[in-house]
């Protein structure tokens, strides 16, 4: 064998299949997992019995969840990526006005919250110990922080950002008004339909976050140049 095939390096091999049947697997571990939960609790639930659950290896759980922790953390990953946000996700910036981007926004951080918000429930229903739960709930947070940052620093490149407000300050409101507290009392709690609660919302980042220009669909904008030109004209 020459030394160029000895030297040359192994070609990446990556098969579909595969990868299908890796994500079948690991959707068999979670769905297991969420069974334990609810059937045994946190507390007498164990990678081993999710495992023999799911019919696969505890060697396989493991490499999928790590820990108990990281079995909710899975759970609380599959709630969300059940939903198709990035179709809404991706329209936020290419919405041409502040009253649409506004209320796109809001119906996005609806659909997060709502399907967050059944992991969250299952878990306080199944006992999980709160160090665990509030360290889940803190990353859980800040991942919405920085979904917050995002979406306000398209506002703010785009000019709709209310004058005066910084991407610091409207990140910060953005980001509290739609925190999982607020959905679980409205919402849970007091019973408001996704609809009232996303419609709220709208209107809370709207007054929050808005310039007046893009107000009404930026006819204030419009207004100002129309009568600039008629007084314009009357000259």
């Amino acid at each position: 064998m020459s030394t160029q095939e000895k030297t040359q390096p192994k070609r990446a091999y990556h098969s579909p299949r595969r990868q299908e049947q890796a994500h079948h697997t690991r959707e068999r571990i979670i769905q297991a997992a969420v069974r334990q939960l609810k059937e045994k609790g946190y507390a007498n639930m164990s990678l081993d019995s999710i495992a023999r659950e799911a019919g696969v290896a505890s060697q396989t759980v493991y490499a999928v969840c790590g820990s108990k922790k990281g079995a909710l953390a899975r759970i609380l990953e599959s709630t969300v990526a059940e939903q198709k946000y990035d179709k809404i996700r991706d329209s936020i910036p290419q919405m041409k006005t502040g009253e649409e981007r506004v209320a796109t926004m809001a119906r996005f951080h609806s659909l997060m919250q709502h399907n967050s918000a059944s992991g969250f429930e299952l878990m306080r229903g199944a006992g999980v110990i709160s160090p665990e739960l509030a360290e889940l709930e803190k990353d859980n947070d800040m991942m919405l922080y920085e979904k917050s940052l995002q979406s306000i620093r398209q506002m703010a490149a785009s000019g709709m950002l209310k004058k005066g407000l910084s991407v610091e300050d409207a990140t910060d409101l953005y980001w509290a008004y739609s925190a999982p507290g607020i959905y679980r009392r409205l919402v849970l709690v007091r019973g408001w339909s996704m609809e009232k609660y996303t419609e709220q919302m709208t209107r809370i980042f709207r007054f929050l976050l808005l310039d007046e220009n893009e107000k009404d669909g930026g006819q204030k904008k419009d207004s100002g140049t129309d009568a600039g030109t008629e007084e314009t004209g009357r000259a």
